[in-house]
């Protein structure tokens, strides 16, 4: 039978009646083949074209397959001569120059260390930079001059660490220019450009006035409504275990909900359905202005165009279609999007809540079911509620289920976490979503009202507290999230953190994970915590080996994103407001912190253990953080790794004076603000084979003296420059002890 109906032409009308409803699709599928041929992914892009050539042949489109070509080739090429421009200039920077450029800024600076960075388009030029300068930052759309070095975006230099070089290579920027001081400005924006600018500040201003702008409330306001990511990363933490961090980006959701509550407006004022689809578009696109026309937002609203277009068209609507619209404009205007995480995600959960919507919804089948003994006539009032309650639940479950399943994959691929506690979340959270952004909305709308939004925006608070709790529950539920370890060197390893001029190092076995100094609050949040998520460690004991700022500070936020059970530290009282406020912290979650003694051997695992080899002077609290360091041993299966911290000459002399044993394999030092450090006496006395230094450019006492480098290494000790070589891991292969970069790949093999 299948044969026959295959020769009859079944299945080509089949598919020809398939590809009638979808044309939009198989045009961006054609053209999708040939940008990733464009961007060197060759067979992925020939296998993908090659499908949709078959299946257009089969249909019998060949008019649809000349038009999907010609799109298919102009993509294809656009993209190749971006990346081309792109490769050239960033080759011809060698180590880098210093130039003078016209730029204009094609984004709302933000705060970057102490001055501001947008990324600016070359005026009268091809290309773009990512422009760091200080002063006042102008608006988006000047013109300013500007001079400095343009060099290459640095890659990562620890695992899981976030690739600004890639990143930025995807938003068409070549180089970065360190401006150092203010830039010129040549010219403002339009005037045009400065209205819209101002409207659009003042509806930020709205949503959270009468608020504390630093507060976690106002920045989940923003986040859900403007689609700004909050600095704040253990806020985030809860919504990312509970699959839920897509309410704090302007995507789909956001815009179906302003087209939701535009709807509603509409009906309540009378207006004929047909008619209120062209005041609904504005809406959508009027929201994604608002939010600063972000890609997934501008997405979503032509998406929801084209399925409303049907309705006026009086034709089905095939979300698949709107699906391929969305694409072929990404692709046609830039081809980069499609290599990023979040344009993958959201095309992915459209399509996956399109196609699977049908069988998924059998999963939620039997609440939708009517009472099976009692007619429909006899329901009364609430049992009809009661009914429609149940089926409506049961669409948002279908739909979350559809788009959970949809991004599991992907979610690993690029997260590492599976969060099947998400098909709840998403619908609960959303409930909550959908009132803040109508209370923001109009908050914004009555800003010149005296008062209103003041109080509109207090009530909104309420609710982000509540959003808040309700992903906080949601990420503790056990089996909620599971985390996906990636890239750990081993089952057993011992990673030194690249930090500049703070100092991390993390080890990990039997015993669990145990933090040896966390870096700054910083670093601790862009390097140190995405580096713990991509390898999926929870430490629950924490080592300070001295109370500076750049060591400690991390340990505050660590309390709130990890199991943190324990802590060892050199002194209880100190200087630092870094170390002060960690202390009162664990106090106030009653995490024992223990005060190191000379000579004391704390366990890890049955494998390892932490030896304190000096103890400061608990009293001299008006000291340098640096001298008052605690040098600790770590012994892990009878290989010994000294860690110094920040310890300079005079912390060595008093271990040297003392006759205390301070034998190792391999010392981790930082470098002291105001003294020498690790010298020949002390290198010698310790029989150290290899050292691991922190480095930094600036300031000048964080860098590793060149000498000193090569006086090591004419003693036959191998030195890792973290400059040079970022991140350093230690991993035991039988009786070698393997020390490898993460930059350079360097490797270094001790043995016994």
């Amino acid at each position: 039978m299948p044969a026959t109906s295959f020769t009859s032409g079944a299945w080509p009308e089949r598919v020809r009646r398939w590809v009638e409803r979808r044309p939009l699709l198989w045009l961006a599928c054609l053209a999708l083949g040939a940008v990733l041929m464009a961007d060197g992914m060759v067979a992925p892009g020939l296998a993908l074209a090659g499908l949709v050539v078959v299946v257009l042949m089969v249909a019998g489109k060949r008019r649809l397959l000349a038009g999907a070509l010609v799109v298919a080739a102009g993509a294809g090429c656009w993209h190749h001569h971006d990346l081309s421009q792109r490769r050239a200039m960033a080759s011809a920077l060698g180590s880098g120059r210093h130039a003078e450029l016209e730029l204009r800024l094609l984004e709302e600076p933000a705060a970057a260390g102490r001055g501001w960075a947008a990324v600016a388009g070359v005026v009268d030029g091809p290309g773009r930079v990512r422009l760091r300068a200080g002063g006042v930052a102008p608006a988006r759309g000047a013109v300013v001059r500007a001079s400095g070095r343009l060099v290459p975006p640095g890659g990562p230099r620890n695992p899981g660490e976030f690739d600004r070089r890639q990143w930025l290579d995807r938003r068409g920027v070549f180089a970065e220019m360190e401006g150092g001081g203010a830039v010129e400005l040549v010219r403002d924006p339009p005037a045009w450009r400065r209205a819209a600018e101002g409207a659009r500040s003042g509806f930020r201003e709205a949503v959270i006035r009468g608020l504390d702008p630093l507060s976690r409330e106002a920045a989940v306001i923003r986040a859900v409504v403007l689609g700004d990511r909050p600095g704040d990363e253990m806020l985030i933490e809860p919504f990312r275990f509970t699959g839920t961090l897509h309410v704090f980006a302007v995507s789909g959701l956001h815009v179906g909900m302003v087209g939701l509550l535009g709807w509603g407006i509409l009906r309540l004022l009378g207006v004929p359905r047909r008619a209120a689809l062209i005041p609904l578009v504005l809406m959508m696109f009027g929201y994604a202005w608002l939010t600063g026309f972000k890609p997934p937002a501008v997405r979503a609203a032509w998406m929801a165009s084209v399925v409303l277009g049907a309705f006026w068209f009086r034709r089905r609507p095939d979300v698949a279609n709107a699906l391929g619209l969305a694409a072929l404009l990404v692709l046609v205007t830039d081809g980069d999007l499609v290599f990023t995480a979040g344009v993958q995600l959201s095309f992915i959960v459209v399509g996956a809540i399109g196609l699977g919507h049908r069988p998924v919804s059998k999963l939620w089948a039997w609440m939708r079911r009517e009472e099976p003994y009692l007619p429909r006539s006899l329901y009364g009032p609430w049992r009809e509620r009661w009914l429609k309650l149940r089926r409506g639940t049961a669409d948002s479950l279908t739909v979350s289920t559809s788009a959970w399943a949809g991004s599991a994959p992907l979610t690993v691929w690029h997260f590492g976490i599976v969060t099947p506690i998400s098909v709840i979340a998403s619908v609960v959270l959303s409930l909550l979503v959908l009132p803040m952004l109508g209370m923001a909305l109009v908050s914004g709308a009555l800003s010149p009202v005296p008062a209103v939004p003041e109080a509109i925006n207090r009530l909104n608070a309420v609710f982000a507290g509540g959003l808040m709790d309700l992903a906080g529950m949601g990420s503790e539920i056990p089996g909620g999230h599971l985390e996906i370890p990636r890239d750990r060197p081993a089952d057993e390893f011992l990673i030194v953190f690249d930090l500049e001029d703070d100092g991390a190092a993390c080890w990990h076995g039997e015993g669990g994970s145990v933090m040896i100094d966390g870096g700054s609050r910083r670093s601790f949040g862009f390097v140190v915590m995405p580096a713990l998520r991509h390898m999926a460690l929870r430490p629950g004991s924490v080592v300070a080996t001295h109370p500076d700022g750049g060591h400690v500070g991390g340990f505050i936020d660590m309390l709130d994103a990890f199991p943190v059970r324990r802590g060892l530290v050199p002194v209880q009282r100190a200087l630092g407001t870094n170390y002060r406020d960690w202390i009162e912290a664990a106090d106030g979650r009653d995490v024992p912190l223990v005060l190191g003694q000379a000579g004391m051997s704390y366990p890890l695992s049955d494998a390892a253990s932490l030896e304190v080899i000096h103890a400061p002077d608990p009293w001299n609290w008006h000291d340098l953080a640096d001298n008052r360091t605690m040098p600790v041993r770590l012994h892990w299966r009878g290989w010994r790794i000294l860690f110094m911290g920040d310890a300079g000459w005079t912390t060595e002399r008093r271990m040297q004076r003392a006759g205390i044993d301070f034998g190792t394999d391999v010392i981790v030092a930082g470098r002291h603000g105001h003294d020498l450090a690790l010298g020949s006496a002390f290198l010698e006395a310790s029989g150290a084979r290899a050292i691991v230094a922190s480095h930094a450019d600036f300031p000048p006492d964080q860098r590793i003296p060149p000498t000193w480098r090569a006086a090591c290494e004419d003693r036959g000790i191998a030195v890792f420059h973290q400059g040079e070589s970022g991140a350093v891991s230690f991993t035991i292969l039988g009786d070698l002890l393997r020390l490898e970069g993460f930059v350079d790949g360097r490797v270094v093999e001790l043995e016994r």
